[in-house]
This record gives C-alpha cells, structure tokens and sequence, in this order.
C-alpha cells in the first residue's frame, strides 16, 4: 500500500465536483513521528493462559461489553477485577478503551492506551482504530492528531484497514471537515482500499447536517453505481434530513423505492418520519403511517407512541390520544411512562383532573411505574380540583422523590389562596430535603406579595434572588407590577439598593425595560412625566 504521507493534495470529488466548497480543499496535514506516543515493543507479553483464566477474560469482557453503554464504572470495576488476577488481554484492554471514548473519557481512555503498552500487551488493529476514534472525535479544524496516530500505527507494525479510515471520516465529519474527509475516501480508493457503507454514511450526515441535501441524495446514488448500496441506516439520516425541510413527498418516495433496492425501513426509519410529520402538525398523516407500520408487522414503541401522542394532544385530539394508550395494552404494544406523561399532561391543562387520576390508577395496574413528572403532574391537577390537602398528603408521605417542580406547585397554589402558614411549612419541608428554591419560587412569592400589596417584601424577595445568583429576569415581572400599581418610591428604592449591593449593576437593558413598563402605564404622559424623571433620575444615580 502506498505511504498516506505520500499524498500531498486532496483530488476534488469526482462525485460533487461541481460544488465550490471543495475548490478550496486543504492538503493532508504531514504525518511526524508523534514524540507523545511511543510504538510498544516489538515483543508482545507471551502469558500461558490457564483455561480458567481464559473463561475469566471472557466473562469480564462480555460484562464490560454489556455495561459500557450504561455505566462507565462498571467497566472499570470489572477491568480492575481482571487486571488484579494477571495482565489483562488486548481485547479487554479494547473494550476498555472503547467504553471510556463513547464516554468522552478522553485523558483516561489515553492513558489506558499507554498502561497497555507499559503492559507489553501489543494493540491489534482494533486498538489503534479505538485511538485514532479518540483523536478524531475531538479534533478541530487545526488538528492533525488523527494523522498523527495512522502515522504511529505503520510505525507499530498495525497497516491501516478500512475500518481505520471510516473512523478517520467518521471524525472530520463530526468536526464539520467535510472536505478533508473526502480526500480521506479519495486517497482510500486510490490505495485500493475498498470502502463501505460505515465509511459514506458520515459522509451523507454531513452534508444533511449542513442542509446540502441533494449532494448527500448525489453520493447515495455514487454509492449504489459502485456497489456499496446504502442501508437502513444512511436513508435514516437522509429521511431525518428531508423531514428537517418538510420534503415528505420525496420520503414517501424513498420509502416506496425501498421495494426494489436491498433495504428494508425499519422502525427507527417510520419513528423518524412520524416525528417528522408530527412536527409539522401532521397529526392524521402519521396515524396513516402507523397503520402502514403495523402492516409491515413493525410493532410500536414506546418512543412511537409517544410521538404520536405529544402530536395528538398539541392537537387538542385528547379523545384520539387516550384511545391510543387504551389500543396500547390491547394491542400488546409497550406505552410506558411517558406516553402515560404526555397524556395525563394534556388532561391538566384541561382541567380534567379525574380523567388524570384514572390514568394513573391504569398504568399502576397495568406495572407502569411512575416518575417524578408524573407525581408533578398528579398533584398539579389535584390543585386544579381544589384537593390541595390530597396533593399535600401525596408529598408528605414521601411516595415518591419530590423535587424544586412539586414545591412550587403547591406554594403558587397555597400562596394564590393566601394561605400563608401551609407556604411557610412547605418552605421548611424544602430546606429539610436539601432542595434549593429556584427563579419559579421567587417570582411566585414576587407575584403573590404584589397581589397582596407588599410591594417592599416583593422588591426585598428581588433582590434576594440577585444574590443567589438568579437571573435578571424576575424584575421584568416586579416592574410591571409596580408601574400599574404606582409604585413610585418603591421602583427608585430598587435601583437605589441594587447600586448599594456588591455585585449588583444597572445597564441600558434594565433602564429600556423600566421606562417600557412606565410608559405602557401611563406615566410618558405629560401630566405624569415628572414622575417618569424621577425614576429616571433613580436609574442614572442622581439624588
């Protein structure tokens, strides 16, 4: 195989060589011996492995297999089992490896790298195509590591395979470098390295990610005239692009072809157009769709039905939605608890709490355990029934992990019907489980001092917020309410207090806000202006 440093430009495309992106294509950056990394000796660690520390390495590396996509520290746990036992083999030190990188472990899946070297453990292939994933997924636009590790690998003895260059591809693609990575595939073909699919898939996101559709549709076609057709997964990135520029017609199309081309749509493909319809308010085309999944014998999922039940109730079609989540069960289909959520949602927002309650009671039966949005949402519609102390009891037993959402449900509520001593108990219950008010909190207690006329606990509740570190943006809701309200003293003793405190400033975002609300008052007018002055004065520091 020719020496990829050999290369010394980039060829332009022969498939989009029309574009004049490419006209401006970089040169491959050189590739220098990398002084960071060092090839591992030409000796690997000979160890005569007893069959039990064979079936050992096998488990272990079926666990971390299974636990890398959930929970990194398995991984680690396991590795560290294997690693006290003997010297852990390359395809452990691979998995490993793999798992910190899809991670974004970056520095330790790097140093993983180099304790198997320490090791005497040689990496095969799979290993330098892992570290050239961990150099390519996070490179920039200057940053020639990923050419710098191929470099590394020739000088460790590794040549580079196709899967090498796909995760090459795979990595300036990510980084947006799409005109490197097609002199990557250019300098492949001219080595006679056979590409596949994996290899223009990234390719095709690319150009969808940049909104250059017919050029992903023009190298899709390139693929099939050299006998790599794409797969599911490529026309998955097309059809989620041409949802994006609401070109259904030509994904129905895409989806009709695919009787005669070597793919099948699968239920990531139909999910994807449904989305895209249900985006677009489409509600009845994508229930068409549903029947022609099913059709296909593609059973929903729980991520289906919830699409297209968050499109039904947008709609207001909730009697359509609860028939679905009831066809659900019949049907044997998995709606689980955010289908459930989305619902039951809807159903508050109505006011039709009981219909609320009886989904709960439903998907309890029926082994769908709730989650804390859920409770949330209970509880918001128990208020909405005038059952607060139903909603109460529901925290206060502790059923369930309550959060900053729950709390202030029932304070907005409690503080509305100006039951004050139930909001002081449920602020305590908070400090007590370590749960922190948020901006929702204080502009509750903002809004619900001002509608009972303690505008100096409101503005002092304001400024409270400010310093712990919450935004701005609750003094749009005092202001309004001081202006109506005539509030004079009170606007300019703010803006007095907030140049007294430490930290906290005026600028010409706050000054336009604060005359907006005035003048929508009232007050630009002339009999008030000496008023409107007098604030503007506040504002500008005179006395």
């Amino acid at each position: 195989m020719a020496s990829f440093a050999s290369v010394a430009t980039l060829p332009s495309p022969s498939c989009s060589s029309s574009d004049d992106d490419y006209n401006d294509a970089k040169p491959l950056p050189p590739l220098p011996a990398s002084k960071e990394i060092r090839p591992p000796p030409q000796h690997q660690h000979q160890h005569q492995q007893q069959p039990q520390r064979r079936q050992l390495e096998r488990d272990c590396n079926v666990a971390m297999k299974a636990a890398r996509a959930g929970d990194v520290d398995q991984v680690l746990a396991r590795f560290a089992e294997l690693r006290a036992s003997g010297t852990p083999s390359v395809l452990c030190y691979n998995t490993l490896m793999n798992a910190l990188v899809e991670a974004g472990h970056v520095k330790d899946a790097h140093d993983a790298f180099g304790e198997m070297l320490a090791a005497g453990v040689a990496p095969n292939a799979s290993s330098c195509n892992i570290l050239l994933k961990l150099h390519s997924w996070i490179s920039d636009d200057d940053d020639d590591s990923p050419y710098k590790a191929i470099l590394w690998m020739r000088e460790a003895g590794v040549e580079p395979d196709v899967g090498t260059y796909s995760t090459l591809i795979t990595g300036l693609c990510r980084a947006g470098r799409l005109p490197e990575a097609w002199g990557v595939l250019e300098c492949m073909l001219e080595q006679g390295c056979r590409p596949m699919v994996h290899t223009y898939t990234p390719i095709v996101q690319g150009y969808c990610r940049e909104g250059r559709v017919g050029e992903a549709m023009d190298l899709m076609a390139t693929m099939e005239a050299a006998d790599c057709p794409p797969n599911v997964v490529t026309y998955n990135v097309l059809i989620r692009a041409l949802c994006d520029a609401a070109k259904f017609k030509e994904v129905k199309q895409i989806l009709k072809e695919s009787r005669t081309k070597d793919w099948t749509p699968s239920i990531v493909t139909y999910n994807t157009f449904m989305n895209g319809l249900c985006q677009k308010g489409k509600a009845k085309e994508a229930l068409v769709l549903l029947g022609v999944m099913l059709g296909k014998g593609l059973d929903p999922t729980d991520f289906t039905l919830s699409i297209l039940l968050n499109c039904l109730c947008h709609a207001s079609r909730i009697s359509h939605a609860r028939f679905l989540l009831e066809r659900s069960t019949s049907s044997r289909w998995y709606a689980g608890v955010v289908a459930y959520d989305t619902v039951m949602g809807r159903l508050c927002k109505m006011g039709h709490w009981r219909g609320v309650l009886k989904l709960l009671t439903d998907m309890i039966k029926k082994g769908v355990m709730p989650n804390t949005r859920t409770f949330n949402i209970v509880i918001r519609s128990l208020c909405i029934g005038r059952k607060c102390s139903a909603a109460k009891s529901l925290v206060c037993n502790q059923g369930f992990a309550a959060n900053v959402v729950t709390y202030n449900t029932l304070i907005d509520w409690f503080f509305y019907h100006r039951k004050r001593s139930e909001v002081g108990h449920l602020m305590c219950d908070m400090a007590a489980g370590n749960i922190a008010v948020d901006e929702v909190t204080y502009t509750i207690f903002v809004v619900g001092l001002c509608r009972d006329g303690n505008f100096a606990k409101a503005s002092s509740c304001f400024l409270e917020s400010l310093e712990n570190g919450l935004s701005m943006d609750l003094l749009g809701v005092l202001i309004n309410r001081l202006a109506y309200n005539g509030k004079i003293p009170e606007t300019i003793r703010i803006f007095q207090n907030m140049r007294e405190r430490k930290g906290l400033f005026l600028d010409n975002s706050i000054f336009d806000l604060t005359i907006e609300r005035f003048c929508r008052a009232g007050y630009c007018h002339d009999k008030y202006i000496h008023n409107l002055n007098s604030i503007l004065d506040a504002m500008l520091g005179k006395q």
